[in-house]
Parts: C-alpha cells; structure tokens; sequence
C-alpha cells in the first residue's frame, strides 16, 4: 500500500455565519448542501462533489481555529458557462471578470459572502480525456482503495 498522499477527501469552509454562507452556495452557486449533524459537532451544511465532500462549519466545530480569507481559492466545474452566468448575475452577483479562455479551461470568479474568492470553470475536453486517461490508469479514489483492499 502507498503512503503518499493521492487524493483530497474533503474541503471545509469554516464561517462565523455558516446558515448565511450555506445559503449563499445553495441559492446562487447551486451547490446541494444538507444539513448535518453528527458526533460531538454543531450542526453545518455538506454535500458530495464528485469524490470529495464539501461542508461549511461553524468556529465551534474547530476548537482553536479560526475563519478569514487567506491564500486557499476554491474551483468548481460547470458544464455550461454562459448559462451559470447568467444565472449568477440574474441573482445580483458581480463577477471578478468575465469568463476567459486559458487554454484548459473557460473560467470566471467572484467572491462569496465571507470574501473567499471562488472560480468557476468549464474544462475543456483535453481536460476530461487527461482524467479519463487516469482512471482507465487506475489513478482513481474508488480503484485505489479497492486495491488497498486486496
């Protein structure tokens, strides 16, 4: 079995005002974000992206930690980028910048209600057949850990 790291398994928004901020990433971004509430843990908002889990939490839930813009950006994938934007701004949000070709992607951006910067992009098929190369490879969370099994 290899102790590398392959995959990320989740990623977690920490907010001072989780039920505002979930509100924003079901309402404007569309994310499908439930409610939880399991072990010792305030009650926050998560959903599956694909093969990664994606939560807002409130600070109680991290003892110690804080919340605050920094360096981390979250990306999420669209299939259809002209009809997110519309969609986006019929709901009064300003992007950073209109949607730009960069070759692997057409992406766009704005920020959330907490200031975190997320982008928005539309892969581009070379992009998916690289990701589809890697499974038949193998080199995907589901393969790996059957494999890790055996």
């Amino acid at each position: 079995m290899s102790e590398s790291i392959e995959f990320l398994s989740a990623v977690l928004l920490v907010s001072k005002d989780p039920k505002r901020l979930a509100n924003f990433y079901r309402e404007v971004v569309g994310l499908p974000l439930e409610d939880e509430e399991h072990g010792e843990t305030e009650k926050h908002y998560g959903c599956e992206l694909g093969d990664l889990h994606f939560a807002i939490h409130p600070l109680a839930n991290f003892e110690g930690a804080g919340s605050g813009v920094g360096s981390v950006k979250l990306a999420f994938t669209v299939f259809d980028m002209a009809g997110f934007v519309k969609k986006i701004e019929s709901k009064g949000i300003k992007l950073a910048y209109p949607p730009k070709d960069t070759g692997f992607a057409l992406m766009t951006a704005f920020s959330d209600p907490d200031g975190n910067y997320i982008e928005f992009t539309q892969l581009s098929d070379r992009w998916f057949k690289h990701l589809e190369s890697r499974k038949q490879k193998g080199i995907d969370v589901v393969s790996r850990w059957q494999k890790s099994k055996s």
